[in-house]
């Protein structure tokens, strides 16, 4: 086996060693193949869905090269953690029926820079919020907020938003419910330089619910407390809510730094009416590796 392994690396090598990718979200694997990852520093931690996923094998070589394969006809779309260095890479690990191998070489980053969201990393500058006296205009963050979607890679953050967005998860963190509507926080992730935020809405009323705007705020808890605007630069799911009826969303924004006093703040305001819900979820929520000390 190792000799096969080593003879698909070679042929990896030689047909794309000159198509390494800036930005990686998702890696593919396919059978009849492995897919091989390169990071620029010593990988430390190398995990799997929960760490017990048994779909792929994997070995790491000279301590910053790995080989992953699928082990099983049809292996379940997971998440991928990835330590080295400094740098902390989350990422969906999928499986394709055919993938050309240009598709199956990944560099997460070279030289210890990370090209992937990396704890401390990539900070946006902090945005105006709403109702709030900042020395940035209402214009000044709409700008920002259009500037940052024009950079977005639509196509590939909406395949990650969708498989983020069907994870399955037991039970709920933080919920509110106001006018028939409950709205709950189920998960958070950071990569590339955005944050994926996945809330559940849940209509317990008779008629169909249809939001038109959503809000995202990050209130920052020091001295004193401030506001500060989280722009949606993508969103993935639908937009009205049938009788009787749930549905999972997610809110993508550029990132920001958290501690685990501030609070994140979603105010989603109903179409017909204009009424509001509003849920304050603690930055605890968020995985650790998105909060700072």
């Amino acid at each position: 086996m190792k000799y096969v392994l080593s003879g698909v690396f070679c042929c990896i090598l030689s047909w794309c060693n000159a198509l390494g990718q800036s930005r990686t979200d998702s890696i593919l694997t396919t059978k009849g193949a492995v897919t091989l990852i390169t990071c620029g520093s010593a990988i430390t931690t190398f995990q799997i869905g929960d760490g017990k996923n048994a779909d792929y094998d994997y070995r790491i070589v000279d301590g910053n090269v790995v080989f992953i394969r699928p082990i099983v006809g049809n292996p379940r779309p997971t998440n991928l953690v990835v330590r080295e260095g400094t740098n902390i890479h989350y990422l969906i690990l999928a499986y394709r029926d055919r993938v050309e191998l240009s598709r199956l070489k990944y560099t997460l980053s070279a030289g210890g820079k990370s090209s992937t969201g990396a704890t401390g990393a990539g900070a946006a500058a902090e945005e105006p919020a709403a109702g709030q006296p900042q020395s940035e205009s209402a214009q000044d963050e709409e700008a920002a907020a259009a500037a940052a979607a024009a950079n977005v890679d639509t196509t590939t953050v909406g395949n990650i938003a969708e498989d983020f967005r069907k994870q399955r998860r037991s039970g709920h963190l933080y919920e509110t419910t106001a006018d028939g509507i409950t709205l709950t926080f189920l998960q958070a992730m950071s990569l590339n330089n955005l944050i994926y935020y996945c809330f559940r809405i849940r209509n317990r009323g008779s008629d169909p619910y249809a939001f038109n705007k959503v809000t995202l705020m990050q209130k920052v808890i020091k001295d004193t407390a401030a506001l500060h605007a989280m722009p949606v630069v993508y969103r993935r799911g639908p937009a009205t809510i049938d009788a009787n009826d749930e549905q999972s969303l997610v809110f993508v924004t550029p990132s920001r730094p958290f501690t685990k006093k501030d609070e994140i703040i979603m105010v989603m305001y109903n179409k017909a009416n204009q009424n509001q819900v509003v849920l304050y979820t603690p930055a605890s929520a968020l995985p650790k590796y998105m909060l700072s000390k």
